[in-house]
């Protein structure tokens, strides 16, 4: 995700929830019913952000920019590649799937035999081995 709701900042109006194409925007839990990016179902469209009337959605420099920085598709040697942007998962590894023209989905790692997939993968891997170290 290349975006973060500032917690601190967020007034829970909603406006941005209703602004994202994809539904990565939720509620969470609490009683003031503040709002998270979900990580893997974010595209980076960033519709969200001027919708925000107290500036709350940043950019997390933490994360690739799908189809940007760090994403392997920007590459002309798999510019026939499509993603499903966390739409369609692997169920073998968990990670997104992609299809070349109007094939299958199918796992870059897993069914492709590529030596690339999505770096939101190893983000999210790291980001959850970091919370897991944190609690031990």
């Amino acid at each position: 995700m290349s975006h973060q709701v500032l917690a601190e900042a967020c007034i829970g109006c909603g406006a941005c929830e209703y602004a994202c194409p994809r539904g990565s925007l939720t509620k969470t839990d609490s009683f003031l019913g503040l709002f998270t990016i979900d990580a893997l179902t974010c595209d980076d469209c960033a519709l969200c952000v001027p919708k925000c009337p107290v500036n709350a959605i940043v950019v997390d420099p933490g994360w690739p920019v799908c189809h940007d920085r760090g994403c392997p598709l920007t590459s002309t040697r798999l510019a026939d590649i499509e993603c499903a942007v966390w739409q369609e998962r692997c169920p073998e590894c968990g990670a997104t799937m992609w299809r070349s023209g109007d094939g299958p989905w199918q796992c870059s790692k897993c069914d492709m035999g590529r030596h690339v997939q999505c770096p939101r993968v190893s983000t999210l891997a790291r980001r959850s081995a970091e919370r897991t170290d944190q609690v031990v």
